[in-house]
């Protein structure tokens, strides 16, 4: 089971519906159709800019493509400093 984690405030539409701030969603490899909502919205949310962060056996990396392996996303957005 996987887990997608979108943190922070920045509204999204998911299946006709305005979700915003923390967004969670759960995957199963063999559901087709999890996998596929949960890549779209790893695919809106980089190409708004955001940061990805994916987990496996607790080792963080910044990823760049979803992977339905990984066992947990977070989406952050780049914060940046001045």
């Amino acid at each position: 089971m996987g887990e997608l984690r979108v943190i922070g405030k920045s509204p999204i539409v998911i299946a006709g519906d305005v979700i915003e701030g923390e967004i969670r969603l759960t995957w199963s490899k063999e559901n087709a159709g999890e996998v596929a909502q949960a890549e779209n919205v790893f695919r809106e949310y980089l190409d708004r800019g955001w940061l990805a962060i994916g987990e496996v056996r607790d080792r963080k990396m910044q990823i760049f493509a979803f992977n339905p392996d990984l066992e947990r996303i977070i989406l952050s957005p780049l914060m940046l400093g001045g």
